[in-house]
């Protein structure tokens, strides 16, 4: 009995990472980039310039990889979104630091429903990072657009679904152009999204 237990408890676990593996639709006028899509495939892409930039959140044994983060400061009403992948076989982050969304806990996420957030670069700010996640960022100037960010029935997971775009340049005056950028996630309550409390908060 407890070896059956067991066999269906690791069939169910495998079955829940399967799940949560990416699914990738190709864009119909570029197919090296995902669709946009608003069925939570933990999917984002964009291009850099001329190269492609892509994240697939795909289980390994070790865990998963391009796992997006979802990491708000309530004290701070600040919020961080992460979005890991790859342009050129080289890791690559694409990552959003906003303010004043009021977003405190997993329960107001769906308040981002609809949103289109400037990036100034000052208040809001975007950055490419390239290599790991010590590696220098450039900020940059542009838009994040929340199209689709619902909740499940069960409080436990949203589908964030949007589209970015914005430019960055570095210490030299070099400009990149991050364009086309699309992400449809699945975030779960328990896995992609941290809030910090407010003896934390300095973390940001």
């Amino acid at each position: 009995m407890k070896r059956l237990y067991f066999k269906l408890l690791v069939i169910g676990t495998f079955i829940g990472m399967v799940a949560c593996d990416s699914v990738f639709v190709p864009d119909p006028i570029d197919p090296r980039i995902p669709k946009y899509t608003e069925k939570g495939n933990n999917v984002a892409g964009a291009y850099v310039n001329d190269c492609i930039w892509k994240s697939e959140k795909t289980w390994v044994i070790t865990g998963f990889t391009d796992a997006p983060s979802f990491t708000v400061w309530p004290a701070s009403n600040s919020v961080v979104i992460c979005f890991t992948g790859s342009v050129e076989n080289s890791l690559a982050s694409i990552e959003f630091h906003l303010k004043d969304l009021d977003i405190f806990d997993f329960e107001d996420l769906p308040k981002l429903n609809g949103q289109k957030i400037t990036i100034d670069g000052y208040r809001n700010v975007a950055c490419y990072r390239k290599g790991s996640y010590n590696s220098e960022s450039n900020e940059g100037s542009g838009q994040l657009y929340m199209k689709n960010v619902q909740m499940n029935d069960s409080l436990t997971a949203v589908i964030f679904s949007g589209t970015f775009g914005f430019t960055v340049a570095d210490s030299l005056g070099n400009s990149t152009k991050i364009s086309y950028g699309r992400f449809d996630y699945l975030l779960g309550k328990d896995n992609e999204f941290v809030s910090y409390t407010p003896d934390n908060s300095s973390l940001e």
